[in-house]
């Protein structure tokens, strides 16, 4: 694993984040792979747990940003003004003291000053939310970055997070998002996260949209950023320029 993080084997897939209502590409989160030497590619499920746990997810991480900020410096003047880029980011390298100035690093690395640099905190495992942490991450959104929780209301602490930290989206997945109209229960449940979230006005991001019927639930309850197959796969940074020169404003499914 080690190996593969030094030789650029492990690099950014982007699936595209789209305006549900418009068709529009708004921007991208980042999404690791293993690029094998024959061709093909691991799906993350098959070795972040094994990066977690010999220690590396932090220096993959930051292979990842390195990448992704040279990958989209290279198309700087074809990305849309206010262009999210996020970036999933694990406790272990949250608490690090030296997180605020990797963030501050990566910013800078980025030509364009107007992208929305969004730091996606996973609710998948603890976060221990201490006046260190609240300060950190106060820290980073002052200097322009956007704070988005992550797998909301599948993991530890969502609402206490909501409660301590400043937190501008929050993105709910297939857990919620594939129980549309699945019965009764569910779709209440949904509809009290969305007013929730309106309520404190903290925006929302559907992810793993995958049929018309969810796409249409969403729009129905102006939930205005989404992802997912319904849209896009994931994808390589070459069919993502395409994607972007391309300019859709429809629904384009990339095979």
């Amino acid at each position: 694993m080690r190996r593969a993080i030094n030789n650029g084997e492990i690099v950014p897939f982007y699936q595209p984040v789209v305006n549900g209502r418009e068709g529009t590409l708004r921007g991208v989160e980042v999404l690791a792979r293993w690029k094998q030497p024959h061709g093909g590619y691991i799906s993350p499920a098959a070795f972040i747990p094994l990066a977690e746990k010999c220690g590396l997810i932090v220096p993959l991480t930051q292979s990842l940003m390195n990448q992704v900020a040279r990958q989209m410096n290279a198309i700087a003047s074809k990305l849309p003004e206010g262009f999210h880029i996020g970036i999933n980011f694990s406790a272990s390298h949250i608490i690090l003291p030296t997180f605020v100035d990797e963030c501050l690093n990566y910013r800078d690395s980025f030509t364009r000053r107007d992208l929305n640099l969004v730091l996606e905190v996973t609710e998948r495992e603890p976060l221990n939310v201490d006046e260190s942490l609240v300060q950190r991450l106060n820290i980073l959104h002052e200097n322009g970055f956007v704070i988005a929780l992550d797998d909301f209301g599948t993991g530890y602490s969502g609402l206490s997070y909501l409660h301590d930290l400043h937190i501008d989206y929050i993105k709910i997945d297939h857990s919620f998002v594939g129980r549309v109209n699945a019965d009764p229960a569910s779709t209440r449940i949904l509809d009290c996260v969305l007013d929730l979230a309106r309520k404190l006005s903290i925006s929302i991001v559907a992810e793993d949209v995958e049929t018309k019927e969810q796409f249409d639930y969403l729009n129905q309850n102006n939930i205005t950023f989404q992802q997912g197959y319904y849209f896009y796969k994931p994808v390589t940074y070459i069919d993502l320029v395409k994607i972007i020169l391309s300019k859709p404003k429809v629904k384009i499914v990339v095979e």
